[in-house]
């Protein structure tokens, strides 16, 4: 996205999108009040709509006094004009009354006082009477509108064929819903099945055509909404609700104006005022497109043009307001004095590389680097030498390019992992003047970024230990020869400590040298047995004697073997045992020597004033042991190293040769079970090892069969 445009966008958001959103908000608000207009005039048109259904209710039972007249088991013959006229003296809303006869001659006539008209209403409504003489059903008529009164005719036809014509008072009704507005503007009045409205009601500025709004009311069903109606050339809406005892329709209208005018005018200002200020903020942005997004350009295509021809052909023309034009000077001068540096740099780049160069192509070890695909970047002499490469080219990789068996099926191994720091150890066969010699070769690879510093590349360091191999194995021979040599003797020493322990009488002093001599004989026979168990465990020719062992007896014992040397040091030594006994099938001896080599390195680190806890539990098919120390901790960083042979932390050196906790792992191992340390350093460490409950004691062998009796 260019500069330009993301700046005109950025401007828009500013200026522009809070008058969209008022825009929004506005016919979010607009369509709200739409709903709401309509719901009120749904309301009071419903309301009207009610009342004159109420109103038609009452004129039916006004009729009630006509059962009277034609009841057929009526006893004496009744005074037909007096019921008539206590009727309508009951009935208010009774303005004229007729008794036509079968021929359709009025024979009797009652009227208001009310009534304006002196003539019978009932001259207007022949056609009505004639209709209910003949259906033989009550028939209402159309509403008359007689000097400014209207009228509701009803023909109610008798048994006899005579016909009582009703005119019932509607200026009170028609008053009463065309007093119902809704602002300034709202109407509510009724209108007949064919759209017209009632007469006698006050339609001034309400003025339209009937079929329109017989085609509102075919299309809307018994209620529904008027939208943009013309009344008297103007647009109302509102909503009409059918009338159910009668043919007719309550209609509540309103100016639209008057509804939406201001919001529809608000929404208008809005959107002018948005263009407006969409036109300004083009106008601005094409005044800072040139004056500063032109002359930043330039400077990036400048810049862009220096990085890629590290020379500078052309200096960034100075443009646009003040301040740009100086960038742009700072942006040539710093590009020429980059260009004397860079120039000043390869000089130098060229001499280190030739100083590089010559010392890794004197050093024994073979160096490679590859990038990432595995691509040749370089390589010494000696490494190529090794792995049977010609010479550097594009077309070599490794390991595909790699002649030798053995480094090709190793490096593929290596460059399959993605781990940063890897190291493994292999056998290959080098060739020298005379012969073919099989050697060992230690491989340490670690990753490095490559110049993009997108991509990682590797770094190969292939170093012959031929000579440590055979260093390591002449100082394993040596210890197991001596090993062997010193447990006779050992063995007589303490079986020699042992008796005198018995024989001579006890005494303070005499106890305290002959437990010390028994402690540090039993102690050397165990760094014998680590050395000669070491040995047996690497070779895989280790012969575990499985019985049962009790897990609380195991390191109260370990416990008590090295009471001699804490009591001096002021150590003191506990056990947490289990609260039930914890039994379980493994090798007793192994497993005790791995619990005293951990009690041991805990006494030679812990100061005096500490402890030392041995704990055992379980947990599901596992038998957990701890040794735990106020020591001096470990380091996270050799958690993992100490258990490697011959490891041992630098200040440790002189004090063992690094068997013991080699020796543990691999018995822990063989019990199918873990060991680890969780420490703090200045807080000491906790040693953790589990044994697996699958061990199983091997069955006796069956004895041989009797032999064959001789025949």
């Amino acid at each position: 996205m260019k500069l330009t445009t993301r700046f005109l966008l950025i401007l828009l958001g500013i200026a522009v999108l809070p008058l969209l959103l008022s825009v929004g908000w506005n016919i979010y608000q607009y369509n709200s009040s739409v709903a709401s207009y309509y719901e009120l005039h749904k309301g009071l048109s419903g309301l009207s709509a009610v009342n004159v259904d109420e109103w038609f209710l009452t004129t039916n039972r006004s009729l009630a006094f006509l059962y009277e007249i034609e009841n057929p088991l009526q006893a004496k013959k009744l005074d037909e004009a007096k019921v008539i006229q206590q009727a309508a003296r009951i009935n208010s809303d009774i303005m004229s009354l007729s008794l036509l006869s079968r021929e359709g001659k009025e024979v009797f006539f009652i009227q208001s006082d009310k009534v304006r008209e002196k003539s019978s209403l009932a001259s207007y409504a022949t056609a009505v009477s004639s209709q209910a003489h003949e259906s033989g059903i009550v028939t209402p008529g159309p509403v008359l509108c007689v000097k400014g009164q209207a009228f509701f005719p009803l023909a109610y036809p008798l048994v006899d064929g005579r016909v009582v014509l009703f005119h019932f008072a509607m200026d009170k009704l028609l008053g009463k819903i065309n007093s119902q507005k809704a602002g300034r503007s709202g109407r509510v009045f009724v209108s007949d099945g064919e759209g017209r409205p009632l007469p006698c009601q006050d339609m001034k500025g309400l003025e339209y055509k009937p079929e329109a709004m017989r085609k509102a009311f075919k299309t809307g069903g018994r209620t529904g909404t008027l939208a943009k109606f013309k009344f008297s050339g103007a647009e109302y809406s509102g909503a009409y609700a059918a009338i159910d005892k009668l043919d007719w329709a309550a209609v509540s209208v309103q100016s639209e104006d008057e509804l939406y005018g201001k919001q529809r005018k608000s929404i208008l200002v809005f959107s002018l005022l948005a263009a407006a200020i969409f036109g300004i903020t083009m106008v601005v942005v094409f005044l800072i497109s040139n004056r500063i997004i032109v002359p930043i350009n330039n400077m990036v295509n400048g810049v862009k043009g220096f990085l890629r021809t590290q020379h500078l052909d052309h200096v960034i023309p100075q443009a646009g307001w003040p301040e740009v034009r100086v960038l742009g000077g700072i942006l040539n001068r710093l590009m020429l004095e980059l260009q004397a540096y860079r120039a000043f740099q390869l000089n130098q780049i060229v001499e280190e590389k030739g100083k590089a160069q010559a010392l890794i192509d004197t050093i024994s070890d073979g160096v490679i680097l590859v990038d990432d695909r595995g691509s040749l970047i370089y390589s010494n002499n000696t490494a190529l030498k090794l792995l049977g490469i010609p010479k550097i080219s594009p077309e070599v990789s490794v390991p595909r390019s790699v002649k030798n068996e053995a480094f090709y099926k190793g490096l593929t191994d290596m460059m399959a992992l993605k781990e940063k720091y890897l190291r493994i150890e292999l056998d290959a066969p080098v060739e020298t003047e005379t012969s073919t010699v099989l050697k060992s070769f230690r491989i340490i690879s670690n990753q490095f970024l490559l110049a993009t510093l997108k991509r990682p590349g590797r770094v190969l360091i292939i170093r012959d230990i031929t000579g440590e191999k055979e260093i390591e194995k002449a100082k394993e021979d040596f210890f197991h020869m001596i090993t062997h040599d010193m447990r006779a003797p050992l063995s007589t020493l303490q079986g020699y400590t042992e008796l005198l322990m018995k024989k001579i009488p006890s005494s303070p002093s005499t106890d305290k040298y002959l437990t010390s001599m028994l402690y540090s004989s039993r102690r050397l026979r165990g760094m014998i047995d680590d050395i000669l168990n070491t040995t047996k465990l690497e070779r895989g020719n280790m012969t575990l004697s499985l019985d049962q062992v009790d897990a609380g007896a195991i390191v109260t014992r370990v416990r008590e073997n090295h009471e001699p040397v804490a009591g001096p040091k002021n150590i003191k030594l506990s056990v947490v045992l289990p609260p039930a006994p914890i039994t379980f099938t493994a090798d007793p001896g192994l497993l005790e020597r791995v619990i005293t080599n951990l009690m041991g390195n805990s006494l030679k680190f812990t100061p005096g004033g500490g402890s030392i806890t041995l704990s055992t539990w379980e947990d599901g098919d596992k038998v957990f042991f701890a040794v735990e120390d106020t020591g001096p901790g470990i380091p996270e960083n050799k958690r993992k190293e100490i258990f490697e042979k011959y490891s041992q932390m630098e200040e440790h050196k002189s004090m063992g040769f690094g068997l013991g906790l080699a020796m543990c792992k691999m018995t822990i191992e063989l019990h199918k079970g873990d060991i680890w340390v969780e420490s703090e350093v200045g807080k000491g460490s906790k040693f953790i090892f589990t044994v697996s409950r699958s061990m199983a004691a091997a069955a006796p062998a069956a004895p041989p069969p009797p032999p064959a009796p001789p025949k």
